[in-house]
This record gives structure tokens, sequence and C-alpha cells, in this order.
């Protein structure tokens, strides 16, 4: 078996003459090209092989430069060839990776031809189906995610005098339901031995183990997956990724390898904060599964922005968790009229003697152009006062803006200060203090997207 994939790469509606250095050439640069595809640990690289003539290690560089590299797989039709290599492989999918970088060398010669070495993040390999695991995937957690798992198990002990065990811990051992799915979380153990070797190991790999109850698409699985991360990422306060999914369909096995991140900062957290002591297996028991499949979308954008806030300065920290509030916020005030004592001809009568006093205040010559500008606010006066946005959402969201120990306006006036850049007008104290409260009221917004009102915000600060 080889150590790479052979793929026939094609760039769809590019024409790389465009971007050769060399408009004179004999050669014309083709759309297709011969790729090996390598597979490691934490890296996914592309090589694409050509014919010196055609100078198109210079062409792509050119091109790539003028491309947004989160689109770079759109613009890929991928096939896989010689099936003696690939054995069983059916399919490559490269149309959702990022280009990471490219790389060309006058030393990178591969069977007889030079290429050109591109790194991207994620790659989608389809293969024969597997009927014993047929309905069900895993789903591999990043090192981040070894968190997640742990608390789930016990410590290795022996068993009896030839085997050893791991066990569940009480009471998680259960799946967890959502919609036609169930999940848990999961170590894969991987043990390496041998004979001659006095100290035997064994690797636990974390992942989140799904069963399917009815035949469901890869969009499907992958999108209870993404619910599971959200999950975990909200509860952990850090952004956790999948490094491996392997799904097995009816029709299919799909593999979806993915780069891990490598340079993170490390923040942790619970529930606590927001007097909620679950610990995580506590947390996946309760009644989460409406909220969060209904509130998909935005429940994705807040959490990320509720991770990103702990890891940058207590300025950018202030506008993210401000802007959590912002993006739930999806009211619409209805608006209230006042009641009126007058049938509709009596009302247009007091409306016109209004009009005859107003205008005796403005210049004859103008008397038109008040009248147009009366006719438009007719309308808006029939309506009582709306209620501050903000503060109608916050109640609606069951919080009292009057027990907060900052003022609304005083939170507003912190965003506009540090917004415009006016710093020297923000007091460190009141920040410190600001940042403490929108990290409570964010999460709990959070929350009650989940559908969880397990809550209670404190509003102590020290």
């Amino acid at each position: 078996m080889s150590d790479f994939y052979c793929l026939d790469v094609e760039f769809d509606n590019v024409d790389f003459d465009n971007y050769s250095y060399y408009p004179h050439k004999r050669v014309k640069i083709s759309v297709v090209h011969h790729a090996h595809l390598y597979i490691e640990q934490n890296e996914i690289e592309l090589r694409i092989l050509f014919d010196e003539e055609t100078y198109f290690d210079e062409a792509f560089m050119n091109w790539s430069n003028k491309i947004n590299w989160n689109k770079f797989g759109s613009f890929l039709k991928v096939k896989v060839t010689n099936s003696k290599i690939n054995e069983r492989l059916q399919k490559v999918n490269l149309s959702e990776s990022k280009l990471i970088s490219v790389r060309s060398h006058t030393n990178f010669y591969e069977q007889n031809k030079k290429y050109i070495s591109v790194k991207i993040n994620t790659v989608k390999f389809y293969w024969p189906p597997n009927e014993q695991k047929k309905n069900t995937a895993e789903f591999y957690l990043d090192d981040k995610g070894f968190r997640v798992i742990e608390p789930f198990y016990s410590f290795l002990w022996p068993k009896n005098e030839e085997s050893f065990n791991i066990e569940r811990m009480d009471n998680s051992s259960e799946f967890y339901k959502l919609e036609s799915s169930e999940f848990r979380p999961e170590f894969n153990f991987i043990s390496n031995d041998s004979r001659k070797n006095r100290v035997a190991t064994i690797t636990k790999e974390p992942k989140i183990q799904f069963k399917y109850n009815n035949i469901i698409t890869k969009e499907k699985a992958i999108f209870y997956g993404d619910i599971v991360l959200i999950l975990i990422s909200f509860y952990h306060h850090i952004k956790i990724d999948y490094i491996l999914r392997r799904i097995h369909l009816p029709a299919n096995t799909i593999t979806i390898k993915n780069l891990e991140q490598k340079n993170f900062i490390d923040t942790s957290g619970n529930l606590r904060e927001f007097d909620i002591y679950w610990d995580f297996n506590e947390f996946l028991q309760k009644s989460w599964q409406k909220g969060t499949l209904q509130n998909f979308e935005l429940l994705s954008k807040a959490v990320n922005l509720f991770n990103q806030s702990h890891i940058v300065d207590d300025y950018s920290r202030f506008l993210i968790r401000y802007n959590i509030i912002e993006i739930c916020d999806k009211q619409k005030q209805n608006n209230v009229k006042f009641t009126v004592i007058l049938n509709k001809n009596q009302i247009k009568i007091k409306q016109n003697e209004a009009l005859s006093i107003l205008l005796e205040t403005i210049k004859t010559e103008e008397h038109e152009e008040f009248k147009k500008r009366w006719n438009n606010v007719q309308g808006l006066l029939q309506n009582k006062p709306m209620k501050n946005q903000l503060t109608s959402f916050l109640e609606s969201q069951n919080l009292d803006p009057n027990t907060f120990p900052i003022k609304l306006n005083d939170l507003k006036n912190l965003r506009d200060n540090i917004t415009h850049g006016s710093i020297d007008k923000v007091n460190a104290e009141q920040l410190r203090q600001a940042n403490i409260l929108l990290y409570r009221i964010s999460g709990i917004l959070i929350l009650n997207l989940m559908g969880i009102n397990d809550w209670k915000l404190n509003t102590e600060i020290t």
C-alpha cells in the first residue's frame, strides 16, 4: 500500500495562462493535473505534479495570491485514479478545504515530474460501507477534548490476575438523545506492547460515539456532531473541534480529516457563575435539545464569541460580550397606540386646528414644506413611546436591569467610549466589573437559547 493517494485535480474556471510570467511560452498550462495526497497526523499535503516547461508553479503562486484562501476548495474538482494504489477508496472531496500554505522548490520532484506543495486544512474520503457499523459514527475530538471525556471514566485497574479494566463512572453509561440520534462521550483505547518490552502503553483517544435510529444523510450526521460541539465548547469555555469524523452510512463510509489547532490559549470553565453546579454528564441529561436545535445558527455565533472573549484584552472582551447581547436580541417591539376619545372626523378637525396654530410659527414661504412634514409625523404621534430596546430584551429573558450593579446607560457609555477609541474616559475598575457582569449575562442568554432556565444571575461583584 502506498503512503499517498493518487488523484487528478481539475481547477474549475481557472486559466493559469492569465497568471503566467511567461505569456510567450509554447506550452499551454493545463487545468487538470495529477496529484498525490499525503495525510499525516498534523498535516494534509497535496503535491500537484506538472511539466516544467509550463511554469505551472509560478502561475499557481500568482493565482493563489489573488484568491480567498478560505475558498480554495471551491475551485477544485477531484477524481480518484490508480485503484491499485488507492485500494477501496471511492471518492475524495476537497471542496471545503482552506489553503494554508504553498511551496515551490527546485528540488521538488516526484515520479520524474516537478511538483508544487499545497497544504490544506481538511479532506473528505468516501469508502465502501461497513455493514457491522452501519448507522453509527465516531467523531474524534482534538487534544482539548480530553477534558470532556476524562470525567466519564475511572482509572486503569486490575480486574483479576490476567486482565485490566477501565470502567465508566456510575450513571454515565447511557446514551443521550438528540432528535433521531443518540450519542455519548467515549474513549477509544489503543494499546502498544511488545513481549520484549517491560512497559505496555494504552492511549486514550477522546471521541463522541453516535448511533442513528433511522437512516440519515451525511449532512444530518455532521449537523448532530456540530450540535454536540456547541454544548462541549460552551460548558468548558474553550473552542473544541473534531480532528476526524467517521460516518457509517448504508451507501458508504465517510471520513473527514481536519488539522488540529496546536497554538491556542488554554482556558477552562463550567456553569457555576450562573449558579448551576452540574458536571457535564448532568448537563447532557437536561432538556437542551429543542432549544439548541431551533437556535443552532444563533448559538454557533454566540458560543464562538463567548469563548473568544476569554482570550482577548479587557476592552475587546467587553465589546465581544456586549455584542453577544445584541446578537441574541432578535425581538421586534410592537407599537402600542394611544386610546382615542373622538371619531375620525373629530380627530381630523382637531389636527387641522393644531396645524393652523403651528403654521403661525413658520415663515409663509415654508408652509408647504412644513405641511409635508406634519403629514409624515401624524402616524407616529398615535404610538406610545416604546421601552428602551435593550431593557425590553433583557426583561424578556427574565433579567431585571434594575438589579444590575452597573446601569445600562453606563454600559452603553463604556461601549461608545471603547468603540470610538476614547480609552482615557474608561474607568479600569468599572470596566472590570462590567466584564464580569456581561460574562454572566451573555452566558445566561446562551443557556436561554438552549432552553435551560435553571440559572440565577449573581449581581454581587467583588
